[in-house]
């Protein structure tokens, strides 16, 4: 998975929250 790798990397909290959102579907 590569939440190990956007944790490094410096996004916006809204991509953030976008991306946990597709994670949970």
């Amino acid at each position: 998975k590569r939440m190990k790798q956007v944790g490094n990397v410096e996004i916006p909290q809204e991509a953030f929250l976008a991306i946990l959102r597709v994670e949970e579907k």
